[in-house]
């Protein structure tokens, strides 16, 4: 079976019209305010206003919609210029780019994770990250594991974000139930260091912790790189 980029768009013959970035918009816009599981091939059809079948003309599956969704995410993603800086730099401004826009959709994080993104926008994303890493003399095998560092630390960090911290906060607040839960619970003398982090009291910025993050990810890759 061909992957869904190698397959062209049928002839556009009924009314209304569609096409796959009108397909994929009203997937996005379902998945932006319901997440993944509100998409479903019934639920776009019926957001078009058309039936479910005519939408088999465009995509055989799901799986067809998730992946022009994620490309059509990465799409939105703007690429800092290759002049910016050095890697570091660069790599920054491409973190914070992509951040921006999965916090936009926190539904693309589970996809950027969980699925090859070999669409248009998606080869566009790694042919920057992999330039701004390569240097000569660079063995591809490392030039790849510094780059799936990277994109690692992204998805990881920003899906425990999302798990932790609501929407609209700067930081993860437990509440007063499970603070004093926590309390007794690495106050038993079993947990030592959870303690001392515990009664310390600092909750980290969201963005703060990010940054601190991915500093300690690039200095792992600069040791790599020489």
């Amino acid at each position: 079976m061909s992957v869904i980029w190698e397959r062209p768009e049928p002839i556009r013959r009924h009314q209304p019209p569609l096409d796959r970035p009108t397909i994929v918009a009203a997937a996005c816009a379902l998945a932006d305010a319901g997440g993944l599981d509100a998409v479903t091939l019934r639920g776009v059809a019926t957001r078009l206003g058309v039936l479910p079948m005519r939408l088999y003309r465009h995509l055989d599956s799901r799986d067809d919609l998730l992946d022009l969704m994620a490309d059509a995410v990465c799409g939105e993603i703007v690429l800092p210029e290759p002049a910016l800086g050095d890697w570091r730099a660069r790599l920054r401004a491409l973190a914070a780019a992509t951040v921006a826009v999965a916090r936009r959709h926190p539904w693309y994080v589970p996809l950027l994770g969980s699925r090859a993104q070999d669409g248009p926008h998606g080869l566009a994303y790694s042919e920057w990250l992999f330039t701004a890493l390569d240097r000569p003399g660079l063995p591809p095998a490392t030039l790849m594991h510094a780059a799936n560092t990277f994109l690692g630390y992204l998805v990881g960090q920003v899906h425990l974000e999302l798990l932790q911290v609501p929407v609209g906060a700067a930081a993860h607040v437990p509440s007063p139930e499970r603070l004093r839960y926590l309390a007794r619970a690495v106050g038993d003398g079993r947990h030592p260091t959870l303690e001392r982090l515990f009664t310390s009291g600092c909750q980290l910025d969201a963005i703060e912790a990010f940054d601190a993050g991915l500093e300690i990810v690039l200095d792992g890759i600069a040791a790599q790189l020489g």
